[in-house]
């Protein structure tokens, strides 16, 4: 590799790692992860209004649940996804999908239900069925379970806090991954449809969501 090709790569390399900087940061704010612990504890005082007699039912684990229960620093709402919660503040699903260190794409494949819109649904404007929360609050409390378990019964708020902040990583990391196929994919376009233009072998564009034929106009091609 030549000296230009070298400082092409870096220079090259150097944007993008300026550019997932910035991506991240307007992803976190995006998903509003760091809101999840102010809404969480405006519902501790009405935490009662939330009965646990039917936890067995809902993907909680024995264990998991009594540590939890008897733990000086948790409320179960603090830890444990309740199928009616999630019905009347729909948002806080990623709250409980992040604790669980699923993404979003892993939900809808192990229950089948997409929840990208609803967690986003500040007006609870996407109703939320009750075998869809259940089924929702089976798979998050079993993962769940399962770190408490792993954790040897040790699991403190900063590692909470911790979970939150890799899983939303993780997730804003995926959306970056389809972020930059999607530039590259526009880029090339434009390769090609320029490439194309000057061998005048461009007639007509076909967008790929329908079939319609749109005839080409030198004048819009920046478009």
């Amino acid at each position: 590799m030549t000296t230009e090709e070298t400082n092409l790569l870096t220079e090259a390399n150097r944007v993008n790692y300026r550019l997932r900087s910035t991506f991240f940061y307007r992803k976190l704010k995006e998903y509003n992860t760091l809101s999840f612990n102010a809404k969480i504890n405006a519902l501790l005082p009405v935490k009662h209004l939330y009965n646990w007699d039917a936890w067995v039912n809902w993907g909680i684990g024995e264990d998991a649940f009594t540590y939890i229960n008897e733990h000086p620093d948790f409320e179960l709402i603090q830890i444990f996804c309740h199928p009616r919660l999630i019905r009347e503040h729909s948002t806080l699903l990623a709250y409980y999908r992040n604790i669980a260190a699923l993404s979003q794409k892993a939900v809808k494949y192990l229950v089948g239900v997409d929840v990208k819109k609803i967690e986003t649904d500040e007006e609870n404007r996407y109703s939320l069925t009750e075998d869809k929360a259940l089924a929702l609050s089976q798979l998050f409390n079993e993962h769940i379970s399962l770190i408490i378990d792993s954790s040897i019964e040790s699991l403190t708020k900063e590692e909470l806090y911790g979970i939150l902040l890799a899983s939303t990583g993780a997730q804003i990391d995926g959306s970056w991954r389809n972020a930059i196929g999607e530039e590259a994919e526009k880029v090339v376009q434009r390769l090609l449809i320029k490439e194309a233009k000057e061998h005048n072998l461009l007639a007509a564009f076909i967008p790929r969501v329908s079939t319609a034929i749109e005839l080409y106009n030198p004048d819009k091609l920046e478009e």
